[in-house]
């Protein structure tokens, strides 16, 4: 059965005693040439004039109708669908690639138009781009599939500057750096490494943690670091 694209078709009539035809179904480029009609019994042979055959073919660079989102963002160990969808004329192939050359999509098994990426348990932010490909080009659109996760815990609380009614607090982050602020005890909104912590009582013992906080929430609070303020 021919491709369901092929609808045209071409009737070639030869007009002699005995009436001929040719009629080819589904045209296609490469029924392009020249056509002769030919008659022939025991006298011997005749040939018409050629007669030129042209089949208009419509070109089209592949362009995405349906291109994936530049940026996902996903919690940690979700799964995610990317789709993506080209067109043109020839149709163009459609196949992912992860990062910057590992290909996702098999050479022999490379789907046309259309291709759908399952991405399972999700455990780190990757590049995927989606490549369609024709005789007359290729083209390329990448997302970024980011992993969203709570904080990390702050490290190296570190206490300074001790007086009867202050202290000075500085820790390390060595996480993700999309934070929004940081939190200790009961202050919140600190977008430093370090915070004075002021109008305590005097001779008290105290002890502090920190928590990093981003869009998805407050991470484990560091170790505890204890101090005990001075006398007035």
């Amino acid at each position: 059965m021919a491709p369901a694209s092929r609808r045209s078709y071409v009737q070639l009539i030869c007009n002699w005693a005995g009436v001929g035809s040719l009629q080819i179904d589904n045209s296609e480029e490469s029924d392009m040439g020249k056509y002769e009609c030919v008659a022939e019994n025991s006298v011997g042979t005749e040939h018409t004039k050629p007669t030129p055959l042209y089949v208009k073919v419509r070109r089209v660079p592949p362009t995405f109708s349906r291109p994936p989102e530049p940026v996902y963002e996903v919690m940690l160990g979700a799964n995610l669908t990317l789709t993506c969808v080209a067109v043109g004329s020839p149709m163009p192939t459609v196949k992912w690639r992860k990062g910057v050359d590992q290909d996702l999509t098999p050479e022999n098994d490379v789907p046309v138009g259309r291709n759908v990426l399952e991405l399972i348990d999700i455990r780190v932010s990757t590049n995927y781009t989606c490549i369609a490909r024709s005789n007359l080009g290729v083209i390329e659109a990448t997302s970024l599939v980011k992993v969203q996760s709570l904080p990390a815990a702050p490290t190296d609380v570190i206490i300074s500057e001790v007086t009867a009614t202050q202290v000075r607090l500085e820790w390390s982050y060595k996480g993700p750096e999309d934070l929004q602020y940081y939190a200790f005890s009961e202050i919140s909104g600190i977008i430093t490494m370090f915070y004075v912590v002021r109008t305590l009582s005097p001779y008290t013992e105290y002890e502090f943690y920190v928590i990093a906080v981003n869009n998805i929430g407050r991470g484990p609070p560091s170790l505890p670091a204890t101090t005990t303020t001075g006398e007035t």
